[in-house]
């Protein structure tokens, strides 16, 4: 394919991929009840603060998904910038339900910068599966920090949960990992697999930290915008409320076939908040945290769009 034909072809992507978001997304925003919002009031301090940890997240993910690249081989990569502006926009093809959008797309635009697709996969299927992982664990050992979650979900079901974990944990140990791959690849191009699809212990280690570290982060966001939009809550909550979002994240993540982990995510954080707030006021918090998450999301988008056009126009 001509290098002409290769940019028409990323242009046509990257066209079908932001309106497959957009219906998806008018389809979200159809149905989101804005009257929920009614009875909360906005704090400006707390709200920036999360908005500026909501988005240290999202770059740290990138920052995790160029270690991996390079913790895999890659040995020439684009701009920083560049990358982010790709993370970015796959980050948003989260809203298409499926995880496999989420991954392929950012497979599929980073690969037209001359990336290995192989590489690609591994480190793109690596960083989710380690995301999640890693997010679901901070989740379990914050929760078990604070008395209250006793009051909502039983021993045996925190048994589950950590046995549940443990396993995942076990998915991504590189031996296994890249014999579930290599197996996939099999299966479906009935050859073996190029010797490049393969992750290895130094990427899954640190990028393992790396996200562990970023759970909390991305955590900490929304305990200060739950404060932001409810006065009574105190830093006597931030384990319960860090654990309670980070596992209804991690709930949501791992629900097929679901934008974004539309319903299951949104259930599972009413559900683990009213046990410290008002059933109502849980609700309005569940609702409006789903729409500042897309708010965020699009305020990261057009920031590295804007970076990755400036840096682009300077190395040119």
């Amino acid at each position: 394919m001509s290098r002409f034909s290769q940019k028409q072809a990323a242009f046509a992507f990257r066209v079908a991929l932001f309106i497959g978001i957009a219906f998806f997304l008018l389809l979200f925003l159809r149905g989101f009840n804005f009257s929920r919002l009614a009875d909360l009031n906005l704090a400006p301090l707390p709200l920036l603060i999360s908005a500026v940890l909501s988005l240290a997240f999202r770059y740290w993910g990138v920052f995790i998904w160029r270690g991996i690249l390079k913790d895999l081989g890659a040995q020439v990569l684009p701009s920083f910038h560049i990358l982010a502006r790709i993370f970015a926009q796959s980050w948003m093809a989260r809203y298409i339900p499926g995880a496999i959008a989420w991954i392929s797309s950012r497979v599929v635009l980073a690969s037209n910068l001359g990336i290995s697709k192989s590489r690609l996969t591994v480190a793109s299927l690596l960083e989710a599966g380690i995301q999640v992982v890693a997010v679901a664990a901070s989740s379990l050992v914050l929760l078990s920090l604070d008395e209250r979650i006793k009051q909502v979900v039983d021993i045996e079901i925190r048994r589950t949960a950590l046995v549940v974990a443990l396993l995942m944990t076990l998915l991504l140990v590189p031996a296994i990992f890249n014999r579930i791959l290599q197996t996939i690849f099999k299966l479906v191009r009935q050859r073996d697999a190029y010797e490049e699809l393969a992750s290895n212990g130094k990427a899954t280690f640190r990028s393992f930290c790396y996200y562990a570290v970023g759970s909390l982060v991305s955590g900490l966001s929304y305990f200060f915008f739950v404060s932001a939009l409810w006065s009574p809550t105190t830093f006597a909550d931030v384990f319960y409320v860090v654990g309670a979002v980070n596992l209804a994240a991690a709930i949501g993540m791992v629900t097929p076939f679901v934008p974004s982990g539309l319903g299951t995510r949104d259930a599972s954080l009413l559900f683990l908040l009213s046990a410290i707030y008002p059933v109502e006021i849980s609700l309005a918090i569940t609702v409006a945290s789903r729409l500042w998450t897309l708010f965020v999301d699009f305020i990261f988008l057009a920031l590295t769009t804007r970076q990755s056009a400036r840096s682009s126009a300077a190395s040119s």
